[in-house]
């Protein structure tokens, strides 16, 4: 099984290591002994880059301490760091900096670089990856699905059964989808308060004017929200909700607590688009409701 964490660590390291050589996207997939696709989509999805983006980044950041602190020619640093043209790396320099190094070198304005990613902030439950989460403004709207009451605390895979049951048994009945390959987990803590939860495996509709016998209706207002996105190589059924609840408490606090948001609501969902997944690779979203303090 392919440790998630493990392979962008790896590409991590294997960057700075040869920062000032020239390497391509096949040679980071080599390296880590994944499929090129694969990586540069977990990388981006996790990042919000591309990972031979963050390459470049890394190099032009590199590149500065020569550009300021040597009297070494552009051109040569240019060389130095990999580039095939020296005016290659004054457009990517300029394009990332906002100033040619020319410019830098003999005015010395402060640059917001890019550092090496923090291996700490990368964390993993089973196979799957989380970086830094995501802060996402979501207009209102309707899911239809089944309702389960499940124990909250329960360590078992109930809700993906039901999910799993509900996607690839049930789904098909609902005729107004909005997009039938996204999967919403709809969780509401509100409604019980015994231990249990609600638990509605959903698709998006466009409206709650036709919701087929035995399932149920729900709009979602409108809201802005914190997503924690989990990546890697797995199958969403794989992963048990009471260990992604707990990385979700501990995720929280790490970052949550310290910002200026709290929570904004008693309900949050798990979001899939399939249509992204395959029996090798998934991206799972948590999205949880916040407003400011």
């Amino acid at each position: 099984m392919i440790d998630s964490k493990k392979v962008i660590i790896s590409c991590i390291d294997y960057i700075e290591l040869n920062i000032a050589n020239r390497f391509t996207l096949d040679d980071l997939a080599l390296h880590a002994g994944v499929s090129k696709y694969h990586l540069h989509r977990m990388f981006k999805s996790l990042t919000g880059q591309t990972i031979m983006d963050y390459v470049q980044s890394r190099k032009l950041t590199s590149s500065i301490n020569e550009l300021i602190k040597t009297n070494m020619r552009i051109i040569d640093i240019a060389m130095e760091y990999g580039f095939d043209h020296e005016q290659s790396y004054i457009r990517a320099f300029r394009k990332k900096f906002g100033f040619t190094p020319f410019k830098v070198k003999s005015e010395q304005f402060s640059l917001q670089v890019q550092e090496k990613i923090n291996e700490n902030d990368i964390m993993s439950v089973q196979n799957s990856v989380i970086y830094k989460p995501l802060y996402v403004f979501k207009p209102g709207f309707t899911i239809v699905g089944t309702q389960h009451k499940i124990l909250s605390r329960k360590g078992d895979n109930t809700a993906n059964a039901y999910g799993k049951d509900f996607f690839h048994n049930q789904k098909h009945v609902i005729k107004n989808a909005v997009n039938p390959d996204v999967y919403f987990g709809y969780t509401d803590w509100s409604k019980y308060n015994d231990g249990y939860l609600n638990y509605m495996p959903s698709i998006q509709v466009s409206d709650l004017n036709h919701i087929p016998d035995g399932m149920a209706g729900i709009y979602v207002p409108t809201n802005k929200y914190v997503v924690f996105r989990f990546v890697g190589f797995f199958r969403p059924e794989e992963i048990k909700g009471r260990q992604v609840g707990r990385l979700i408490v501990h995720l929280y606090r790490r970052w949550i607590t310290n910002s200026y948001f709290k929570s904004a609501d008693t309900f949050g969902f798990e979001y899939i688009d399939t249509s992204l997944s395959n029996d090798n690779y998934c991206e799972l979203d948590i999205y949880q409701p916040i407003k400011e303090r």
